[in-house]
């Protein structure tokens, strides 16, 4: 939220026309943060804490609309559609996993990585890229180690094998990967 590397990120990713659809999944920052400190000092249980993240992911969405006014916001992942010679990335707010009948689990277990990976299962992306503070080596034979040791959040290593795409996770620094692996086949 305040890294440096930020704008360029945002940059990266909705400022370049594109013919396939990126869409961004916003972790929930120093918002849901705030909501972990609160729930530890009103003792809420974790069911509440899911929902209060969820909506800091969309607070956190809206805080980088202004940071960047390119930023299209997307609601209902089923109205996507690919115009060539057009910016094709949009900001996906999870509001709709409100919803109590989705099946993902309303735990701290289930952050912005695994709400990403259950959206890219759900739309049978080809790629998906998390970006992370910490410099990590992806590894799929290893997604239940990276779990245990905070790499990615716990909920990850159960839902992956559902996804059938490729995985790649990015330091913050490397927004300037993002279009070769963007582009690979």
């Amino acid at each position: 939220m305040r890294s440096s590397e930020l704008q360029y990120w945002l940059n990266s990713i909705f400022q370049v026309k594109r013919n396939s659809i990126l869409i961004l999944v916003p972790g929930g920052g120093e918002f849901a943060d705030s909501i972990r400190k609160i729930q530890n000092n009103s003792n809420f249980n974790d069911e509440i804490a899911h929902k209060l993240a969820l909506l800091a992911m969309a607070q956190y969405g809206y805080f980088l609309t202004s940071i960047n006014s390119n930023i299209k916001i997307i609601r209902n992942i089923n109205n996507l559609s690919v115009k060539k010679d057009s910016y094709n990335s949009y900001l996906w707010l999870p509001d709709s996993l409100l919803d109590d009948s989705l099946e993902i689990p309303k735990t701290w277990d289930i952050t912005s990585d695994s709400i990403s990976l259950w959206l890219a299962t759900k739309l049978f992306a080809k790629k998906l890229i998390i970006i992370k503070s910490k410099k990590i080596t992806l590894n799929k034979s290893k997604i239940t180690e990276h779990g245990q040791s905070n790499d990615l959040d716990k909920g990850f290593a159960s839902m992956h094998e559902k996804y059938q795409g490729d995985l790649f996770c990015l330091h913050k620094s490397e927004y300037n990967k993002l279009e070769s692996i963007l582009s690979e086949k």
